[in-house]
Formats: C-alpha cells, structure tokens, sequence
C-alpha cells in the first residue's frame, strides 16, 4: 500500500488487480444508498421487547407491594423503572431467533436481586426482616417474570412455525457451515427463516449460487430478503469486511455467523444462537433513524451558531477574496455525497480565473501560481471552507463525515480503491477522522478511506463532538492531528 500520492491509476491505467497486494482478490464494492426507511419496525420485533418489559416491572412492583409493609406507589414504581432499565442495558429484550429461557434466567434473577436489596434497605426494623424481605421478593419477582418470559417465548416458536410465509433469508457463503445452515432452517420452522439461495463470496462454490457479493443490493430487492444471515468461516477475509458494509444500506437485518475461533469481536448485548451456531445481529449505530436525527440536530445548531458568529469573517474573507481577484468571490464545484449523488460544494475562490473542467479534474493547485496571498492565507487556514456551512445548514453535507469528491475522481478512485464507494454510505462532512490525521490533499486514497469507513462503522454522537473539537485545536495550532 502507497503511503502517500494518487492512485496509479488516474496517470497509468491500472487495473485494479493490479493495485491491491496479499492474497486476497480484489474487492469492488457498489455504490451503497444510505437508506432513510431502513427495514420498517415488524409488529413481532415491537411486540417482544414492550411485553418483556411489562412484565419485568410489573413483576418487580407486584413483590414490592406484596412483601413490603405499605410500599406506596413511588417505590414499586421505582422498583420497576429499575429492573426495565438494567434488562434493557443488558440486552434481554432484544428479538432473537432462538430465545432461551434457561439463557435468560441467570441475569434476570441476578438483577432482580439487586434491584430487590435497595428496596429491602428501605424496610424498617432488624437486618434478619430485611433478608426476608429481600428474598421473598427476588422469589416472587423471578418467578413472575421467568413465567411470563417461557409463555412469551413459547408463544412466538408457535408463531413462527404456523405462519403461513416464513422469513426470506439469503445466505452469504459456500462451504460446509453454510450448506448446514440451510438444511437446518429448512427443518426447523420455529426459527421463522427460509432460505431463498447461496451467495459466493470469493471462494470456490460447490452449490449453485445467485449471484456475487456485489450483486447482494440487487439480490435482497429482488427476492424480498428479510435477513441477510453471513457465514463468516465460508467467506474469503478480503471479502468479509466488504459483504457487512455493504448490509448498511440493505433493507434486511443481517446476522452473522461467527467462525470457531470467534475471532469477530461482538458486544455481549447482540450475541445469541442459530442452532447452535454462535452468531451477532450486526447493528450500525447511523442506521438508527435516532442517530440520524440527532447527527442532524448536531448539525443544524452547531453549524448555525458557527455561521453566525462567523458572519464577521466570512464577509472579511469576501472582500479580501474580491480585492484580489475580482467578481466570483464564491467558488461552486460538483462533488459526490450521500448516496453516490452529486451536490453543489461552496467556497471561496482561492485561483485566479479557473474553467469549469481544469477545476473537476485537476488533483492539485498547490504550487499554482494563479494562487494570490489571499488565497494562500484561506487555504493555510481552511477559511476557504466556511461558505461550506451553508451546504450543511441545507443538509447537502455534514459537519463530520467523510471529505466530498469531484465526480471524476470518484470514478477512477473506485476502480483503484476497494472499499471507496462505501464512504458515501453516510452524508459528506467539512471535517473527519481521515482529515484530522492528516489524510488530506496528496495523501494516500486507500488509507484515506480505510478510516473513512471506520468512522462509519464505529460513529458516536461522542465521537462526532471529539472530531469538532480536535478540528478546531488543529485549525488553531495548523496540526494535522
């Protein structure tokens, strides 16, 4: 991989096998939409969690207000906030495929006692009554709880194997496990799949298969995929990374099926089982239509507030930019954002009397000549970039996301670059994990978008502050990280 420079093949034409050293293949990844009505809410996927809760408090109130001498409403209440709440971080209300009881009991009960000893702490008179207390109600909560959970959980297998339609799920992989795995959903209904077909994913297929991993978007839209299940001992290591970035903008769950060693690091909070197989809802914190909004309201109120207090600025950076080079203060450049689809990028004009197609295809301007002391000074200290406020105020781009390009060298990236399209998964941003780290100008494409998708893959609300603050600190000391 190049440390730094263009990809060869904007100057030499190479093919992309030609670009990526190891010894995994070459992976071209499609454009992926960033999908605003991802997977609509199933009543089932609803349902399980609200009924769960219920219970949970009202079970935790009920031993409350049974065993405690004149509880009141508040701590019951109390009580059962509690208990949901510990549930809920612990992920036990989460859909699964292969609910367990007996998987299920230990952290209930384990909370409950909890839960139970605060409100015993509160029973007037000796230690020996409050350790009653306590114990009858972890008794009566546990068994309330526990109840209702192995009726919930029997009512749903019954569901699922009367239904008159299962799931349609699409395997990703070939080997042995994945030829298992579509046998056992095709026996065992009360895990509410069917499999539709196989998909090859860089290794040698023995089935016949539908299709590629870049054919996944086309494949779920055409088959109707509820859920997309990845067998990752069955698929090449090149191509696994690829095949769960590209399930971001799909509308399907995806699970993944983890190999022996589960050398896939998953939170404990989304790891269940497939018959047995050990497997992990893959879960994109930016796919949550939460997360959109509150990136969005991020957006909006920081980037007002930037705008307004940069109002002075900005109007000095005009007049200094009009001075110089005359009319056109304000720059507009075609670049690729959200979805793979263009938009209008504005800034100041930095270079004297530029054309439309020098502008799009030409990398650099660094050492032009054109380029006045103003414009030296805007670029030096990214003030060239202000105007670009406008564009997230609209909701072309976002404060933090993964720098825009011009649509001609999106086109020759993604031929060079595995994995460059699937920055636009999310909206373009004036600032990012790559640029804060120095990758901007001539450095390396690959590793500019190697971060760039981790950014997606791993984006906080926390993290999106953390860039903005380490944004500013490198604007103000000119450090690129």
């Amino acid at each position: 991989m190049r440390a730094q420079g263009l990809s060869p093949s904007i100057d030499s034409g190479a093919t992309p096998a030609d670009l990526i050293s190891g010894d995994g293949p070459a992976v071209l990844a499609p454009v992926v939409p960033y999908r605003r009505g991802v997977t609509g809410a199933r009543v089932l996927a609803v349902l399980y969690p609200v009924c769960l809760a219920v219970a949970d408090g009202w079970a935790m109130a009920a031993a409350v207000s049974l065993v405690l001498p004149s509880p009141g409403a508040v701590l019951p209440g109390a009580a059962a906030v509690c208990v949901i709440a510990f549930n809920a971080g612990g992920g036990l209300y989460r859909p699964r495929r292969s609910p367990s009881l007996l998987v299920d009991a230990p952290p209930i009960l384990v909370r409950t006692l909890v839960v139970g000893a605060f409100a015993a702490v509160l029973l007037p008179g000796a230690a020996h009554e409050a350790a009653v207390a306590w114990l009858w109600m972890t008794l009566v909560a546990g068994v309330l709880a526990l109840g209702v959970r192995a009726f919930v959980n029997a009512a749903i297998r019954t569901y699922r194997c009367r239904r008159s339609r299962a799931r349609a799920a699409l395997i990703v992989g070939t080997g042995g496990t994945a030829a298992h795995l579509v046998e056992i959903l095709r026996e065992r209904g009360e895990l509410g799949l069917v499999a539709v077909g196989q998909v090859a994913a860089g290794t040698a297929a023995a089935a016949p298969v539908l299709g590629e991993t870049s054919d996944l978007p086309a494949l779920v839209e055409r088959h109707g995929i509820d859920t997309l299940v990845v067998i990752a001992e069955d698929v090449h290591p090149g191509h696994l990374g690829t095949v769960l970035r590209i399930s971001f903008g799909l509308p399907c769950e995806t699970l993944l099926v983890q190999p022996p060693s589960d050398v896939v690091p998953v939170a404990a909070a989304r790891r269940e089982h497939l018959a047995g197989l050990p497997c992990a809802r893959v879960g994109w914190r930016l796919r949550e239509p939460s997360a959109r909004w509150a990136k969005r309201l991020l957006d909006l109120v920081v980037g007002s507030l930037i705008l307004c207090a940069a109002l002075p600025v900005i109007a000095a950076c005009a007049v200094a930019v009009r001075l110089e080079g005359g009319p056109g203060v304000v720059f507009r450049q075609r670049r690729i954002g959200l979805g793979g689809e263009e938009f209008v990028l504005l800034k100041f004009r930095t270079l004297r009397k530029v054309d439309e197609h020098e502008s799009d295809t030409r990398w650099t301007v660094r050492d032009d000549e054109r380029i006045g002391r103003v414009g030296r000074f805007l670029r030096a200290t990214s003030l060239d970039e202000l105007p670009q406020l406008w564009n997230v105020i609209r909701g072309d781009m976002s404060l933090v996301g993964p720098r825009p390009e011009r649509p001609h060298f999106v086109e020759q990236f993604s031929r060079s670059c595995p994995g460059y399209m699937l920055r636009h998964r999310v909206p373009a941003g004036m600032t990012g994990w790559a640029q804060i780290h120095g990758f901007r100008g001539d450095t390396s494409i690959e590793l500019r978008a190697r971060l760039d998708n981790h950014y997606i893959d791993h984006w906080s609300f926390s993290g999106d502050l953390k860039i903005l603050l380490l944004t500013v600190r490198a604007m103000i000391f000119r450090d690129a990280g």
